[in-house]
């Protein structure tokens, strides 16, 4: 007991003094790209004393910001690719809408990837890889089978690919890159993924049910009754995604507050293991679960 303790200790104490240099030099930010200066692909920093309000308003309002700093954004380097994203997004909306781009990329290529990977490996006697992928589809195979029962067993992949895009979307703050972010700290993402599993479950509701039950549901139990009845079914999905992005938010802005305050040392490593890893596998769960709970409730009799 007492030698993994120590083992403990000596690796908070190795990751301290690894952090420390980091954290004497928080007026730096590293760029990655074009270097203006040299012209060449390269790791650079700038020096730039910033205040806490200045720091959230680069984190999460980075347009807001920008205009305010009196700079032309560019894009590794390039004014053109970020002439191109104001454009094409609006005034004041380039910087969020290329960051929020880029990691939902890397999200769909991490997924596409994994999903190559596995199908080619597939084996009668399955290898370690192909147990574990197993043990999540089997896990989520049983919940839509408990739920909705055996024949509809052939919503299972949906709602795994709902899991995994959130869960995977949620893990990025875990990662240590500059400009990568939660895609799901952007509003657009958690409302466009509440608004499509919206549109799934009345698809398969009329589906279900044929056009003219579905629609004499929403006159239960008085035809009076019917503007409420469709207020509740759109509410569903602003509630399904302002819970995943206020979560998902509040969590990296009380991780950047925190951080701030104690020069980021030790502390935020703890932060970010609850809202990442716990908070952020919760609330992937909590929708994908709250999701499958909708579609049951329409069409089973």
């Amino acid at each position: 007991m007492k030698k993994k303790k120590f083992k403990f200790w000596m690796l908070f104490v190795i990751f301290a003094i690894i952090e420390l240099p980091f954290s004497l030099n928080l007026d730096k930010t590293l760029h990655i790209g074009t270097n203006p200066k040299t012209g060449n692909f390269s790791f650079w920093t700038t020096s730039h004393p910033m205040t806490l309000q200045q720091k959230i308003e680069e984190e999460f309002q980075p347009d807001q910001y920008l205009k305010e700093s009196g700079e032309h954004g560019s894009f590794y380097g390039s004014e053109k690719l970020y002439d191109a994203f104001e454009n094409f997004f609006g005034e004041g909306k380039a910087v969020g809408a290329f960051k929020l781009i880029r990691v939902l990329i890397v999200v769909d290529l991490v997924w596409l990837f994994l999903a190559f990977y596995i199908r080619k490996a597939l084996l009668r006697i399955p290898s370690k890889r192909q147990i574990a992928f197993e043990l999540v589809y089997s896990f989520f195979e049983d919940l839509v089978v408990d739920t909705l029962g055996k024949e509809r067993i052939r919503f299972t992949p949906y709602i795994l690919t709902i899991f995994l895009f959130i869960w995977t979307s949620n893990m990025l703050g875990l990662i240590p890159i500059p400009g990568l972010m939660e895609p799901t700290r952007n509003l657009n993402v958690p409302l466009g993924m509440g608004i499509i599993a919206v549109i799934v479950v009345h698809y398969f509701a009329i589906k279900h049910k044929g056009i003219g039950n579905y629609l004499k549901g929403y006159a239960e139990p008085l035809f009076f009754l019917a503007p409420l009845n469709l207020i509740g079914e759109l509410s569903k999905a602003v509630s399904i995604s302002f819970r995943l992005f206020g979560n998902i938010l509040g969590g990296a802005i009380i991780i950047l507050v925190v951080s701030s305050l104690v020069n980021f040392i030790v502390l935020p490593v703890g932060l970010n293991l609850f809202f990442g890893l716990f908070v952020g596998t919760i609330q992937a769960f909590v929708f994908t679960m709250l999701s499958l709970t909708y579609i049951a409730v329409e069409i089973n009799d």
